[in-house]
């Protein structure tokens, strides 16, 4: 009898344990800031690669492309930085401007 009460009614809810709203939040809100300094790292990157590119290129046509993804680069960068410091990312080697790229 039992057992078909509970197909028909579901699980005894005083058997399951309650989910913590807050837990699963604040883990999901650790997940998406680690995300987001991924995001700021490999930003970073591009940005370096961009600027070793540009300091190697001599033809004119791709010095020209080479400023346009540059200047991207380092947009895109300045753009997920200000990013992470408004949603209170933490990672300090990252959002403290420790930054080994010269400003161009």
């Amino acid at each position: 009898m039992k057992n078909y009460l509970l197909s028909i009614f579901g699980s005894n809810k005083l058997d399951e344990k309650p989910v913590d709203n807050k837990r699963v939040d604040n883990k999901r809100h650790n997940e998406e800031n680690q995300e987001l300094i991924d995001s700021v790292r490999a930003a970073k990157e591009e940005w370096h690669a961009a600027q070793i590119y540009f300091e190697n290129v001599s033809e004119p046509d791709l010095v020209d492309f080479s400023i346009y993804k540059l200047e991207a680069a380092r947009r895109k960068y300045m753009y997920l930085l200000k990013l992470a410091r408004n949603e209170g990312a933490e990672d300090r080697r990252i959002l403290e401007g420790n930054n080994d790229i010269a400003l161009s």
